[in-house]
Order: C-alpha cells, then structure tokens, then sequence
C-alpha cells in the first residue's frame, strides 16, 4: 500500500464528513488528506485477519474490544487520523464523535508491514500512536517470514522491543491482558521461496 498526497487543509470534521462519502480509505495528517492506494497483498490480508482472530476471540468475555482496519485511530496531540491493521482497547472507548467510526485510546496497535509501508509504519506511524496517553503497545508483524516485533512501554515510559521468530513462542499482550503463539498469527500463510 503506498500513499497519494492531496493538497487540501481540512478541519478533522471536514475530513470525517468527505471520509464518510469516500469509496476508498485516506489518512488524515493535521489538515492533509492521505490517500491510501488499495490493495494489500494475499499473505497481508491473512496474517492481519488471523491477528484480529486470536485478539477478538482472547476478549470475547471481557470488557475490551478489538478493531479491524476500518476503525480509525485519533492522534489528538498531532491531529491526525489512521487505520491501524488492528487496534485493542479494555474499557471504555473515547470515540471522536456520534458516529463512533474513530477513537482515541487505544492500547495496543497492531501493523502488518509490507514493502512500502515498513518504513512509515516504524517510524512516522509509531511516533504518532506514541502520542497517545493509553497506548503502550505496538506488535509489527512480517507477513512473508515469521517475524513478529513487540514494542511495549514500562512504566517509566521507556520502550522496549522483543522480536519473536518461533512458532511456538508466547507473545504477552500485557496492555490487554491476552497471550497467543506466533504461529496462530501465520495459521495457512505460505511463506514465498527465499530471495523471492
């Protein structure tokens, strides 16, 4: 997925009410619209569905929720709006407005990378979600190898990063309270020959 820039100097209300009426989904970076181009790939679609999965089924009898990738996430302190591939509060939910399609306190925010996402995604995304008071986890997931990053703030606000590489090592989503395998994130994913 690789992003459009589009000149325009929208109010964050301005930008939900063109968002609303939109055939595809764009960004919102303090006035700017951004554009995402469709069309993430096979493996993307899978790994990002089998994390909401395992996130979704772990809270079913809890008081916390699970969003997919058409739930914008509210950066209030840099005014801008994403979509999260996955994105997990416990308790209840700040949304922007009445429409309850945005929120603001998320604590844990899932991204599964891609080519042209991978840099954003580490960097200008994670210094944004950074932004918000709740949010104190940040799982980066490979879609192509098994790989999954977890970024997790201690309580002195410092991060920290554990990387997991084996099917059977337990990621702790301590922010929500939940465990899962790395490999149920990779349930029928087919990693491509290497080099490819």
């Amino acid at each position: 997925m690789s992003a459009l820039r589009r000149p325009s100097c929208l109010t964050p209300h301005e930008y939900l009410r063109a968002e609303r009426e939109a055939a595809f989904k764009s960004d919102y970076l303090n006035g700017i619209v951004v554009e995402a181009m469709a069309g993430a790939r096979y493996r993307h679609n899978l790994v990002a569905g089998n994390t909401f999965s395992e996130i979704h089924s772990a809270l079913r009898d809890r008081p916390c929720v699970a969003f997919g990738s058409d739930m914008k996430v509210r950066i209030e302190k840099a005014n801008v709006f994403r979509y999260p591939d996955v994105s997990a509060v416990c308790g209840p939910i700040d949304f922007f407005d009445e429409v309850e399609d945005a929120y603001g306190n998320p604590q844990l925010i899932c991204e599964v990378l891609s080519p042209s996402t991978r840099s954003l995604d580490r960097h200008e995304k994670f210094a944004e979600y950074r932004l918000i008071d709740t949010f104190s986890e940040y799982l980066l997931i490979e879609p192509d190898r098994m790989e999954a990053e977890l970024h997790r703030k201690d309580g002195e606000g410092r991060w920290t990063c554990d990387t997991y590489t084996e099917p059977d090592q337990a990621i702790v989503l301590e922010s929500i309270g939940i465990t899962f395998r790395v490999g149920d994130l990779y349930e029928k994913v087919e990693f491509p020959p290497p080099g490819t």
